[in-house]
């Protein structure tokens, strides 16, 4: 079509956790804004389609009724364990700057060449990475022999847990023979201490604990999976001699909570260690974008009495402080594939989670990333000084390493209604610039009263009158913006 450019590539998108969809006969289990919120005003009994038997999740063949039906279409919260922000604006983005042919991943139909990956998100990461297979086996060569040249690959954009199954099926199940390039947003490569805090602590909402959403996503192999797979936890009962090395949370002295020991020890040894021993290398065509600028969690304490995830970086050692960043959700080492450890072949971008895959600076540089691949560029002379052909541009299309003017936003995932909703913003100037930062909120519908404080160093506002639903929260300040979203109950 005239204005916008051919794309020989086939593109999949996966979601988050919780980012897809599930229905059961036509009626939804979860579907924005019916998720946890929407469940808990139901009866009693709503939460248990979601829960399904957790003995059998895990099997590829246990059918229970609940499909994938498409990605979230608004944004949606799972109280202390993600946020995410809807999947609309990558969509248009890519419609609007590619010629793309939009294929049914429940269809086996005509030629196609972009599929958003629905997947039970509820299940282990290893059964979708099978679908997943599945699904480019059967388009990729239906998608080739409409193409009178060349030999088309997947391309994975991949957002928060969908990094993890894109990342098997690539690792153990052979993708990378099928791949051009994996771009992932926010994915918990190393797992994240929010999944801890959830097992370990269960959920909680404007101060209460919710026992009934903690055993449904406690029951999950997925959240096992996003269990930091890093030392991170620090033994400070009474009597434990000081000094003592973080340890790995599968190898915790003691029960954490609904955190079940088998389960966190087969997601280390089944699930992250045999994607390492499979793992083609440094030289994969994987391009990590982290988020930096926010208050993260780093390090996880146990005291004798109950587990306290802090944003302290004591656990990451002073040598790797630096990196005590990330967004909001996933820290930034955690959003590192182990095996580009040592290679500075990732992004940054200062967004944080639920919005990662979303802001305009991420969306203009996938798209002009995406329009140079199949380019046939490969034989061109480097310019002088420049790489070599064949050898990666470690800045590539994001940028390489984090600013210091980056803005931190920071509002909790649930609120009652008629609560006060706290946003805050830090950042180099927000409390001592000419011009105050500015927050704007999203529909349903305007707030009461939004007032504007300092606490603590950064720019603090107390909204009032927010009607219950989904909300996005923006900061803006000196030409910057930073999203978050949140949801009144």
């Amino acid at each position: 079509m005239h204005g916008r450019l051919r794309f020989d590539d086939l593109i999949v998108v996966l979601p988050g956790i919780g980012g897809s969809t599930l229905h059961r006969d036509g009626v939804p289990v979860w579907q924005p804004p019916l998720a946890l919120g929407g469940l808990l005003r139901r009866s009693g009994r709503a939460l248990e389609a979601l829960a399904g038997d957790p003995r059998l999740l895990d099997d590829p063949d246990h059918d229970d009724g609940i499909v994938p039906t498409g990605l979230i279409g608004l944004p949606v919260a799972i109280p202390g364990l993600a946020k995410l922000n809807q999947y609309g604006r990558l969509r248009r983005a890519l419609h609007g700057c590619f010629d793309l042919v939009p294929g049914d991943c429940a269809v086996d139909g005509g030629p196609a060449n972009l599929f958003e990956f629905a997947y039970d998100w509820r299940r282990d990461n290893r059964v979708s990475a099978l679908r997943l297979k599945a699904l480019v086996d059967r388009e990729l060569p239906k998608w080739a022999r409409t193409l009178p040249y060349g030999r088309p690959k997947v391309v994975l954009l991949c957002h928060s847990m969908g990094g993890l199954v894109a990342k098997y099926y690539l690792d153990v199940l052979g993708g990378w023979e099928h791949c051009r390039t994996a771009i992932t947003f926010g994915a918990p490569f190393r797992g994240s201490l929010a999944a801890l805090d959830v097992l370990a602590n269960g959920v909680r909402a404007p101060g209460v604990r919710l026992d009934a959403v903690s055993e449904v996503l406690g029951a999950f192999t997925s959240v096992h999976q996003l269990l930091p797979r890093y030392p991170v936890l620090l033994d400070r009962r009474p009597g434990t001699p000081a000094g003592q090395a973080p340890l790995h949370v599968h190898r915790s002295p003691v029960r954490l909570g609904s955190l079940d020991p088998a389960r966190a020890k087969a997601a280390y040894e089944d699930f992250h260690l045999r994607m390492d021993a499979h793992a083609p290398g440094p030289a994969v065509p994987l391009l990590p974008v982290v988020g930096y600028g926010h208050r993260t969690a780093q390090t996880a304490v146990f005291d004798g009495s109950r587990l306290r995830v802090t944003t302290d970086p004591e656990a990451l050692g002073e040598e790797r402080h630096r990196f005590a960043t990330g967004d909001r959700s996933v820290p930034a080492v955690a959003a590192i594939p182990v095996e580009l450890s040592e290679r500075p072949t990732w992004g940054w971008e200062n967004a944080t989670h639920s919005t990662i895959h979303a802001t305009d600076g991420v969306l203009e540089r996938l798209l002009r990333l995406l329009a140079s691949l199949g380019s046939g560029l490969e034989d061109l002379q480097a310019p002088a000084g420049g790489p070599e052909p064949g050898t990666d541009d470690p800045c590539g299309a994001f940028p390489a390493g984090p600013d210091p003017l980056a803005l931190g936003i920071d509002v909790d995932d649930v609120h009652a209604e008629g609560e006060p909703v706290v946003v805050t913003c830090r950042g180099r100037g927000v409390t001592t610039g000419a011009r105050p930062p500015v927050l704007t909120l999203s529909p349903p519908c305007p707030p009461d009263r939004v007032t504007l404080d300092e606490h603590e160093g950064a720019a603090r506002w107390t909204v009032t009158g927010l009607a219950p639903g989904v909300h996005e929260a923006t900061a803006s300040f000196d030409g910057r913006t930073v999203t978050d979203v949140f949801e009144v109950w």
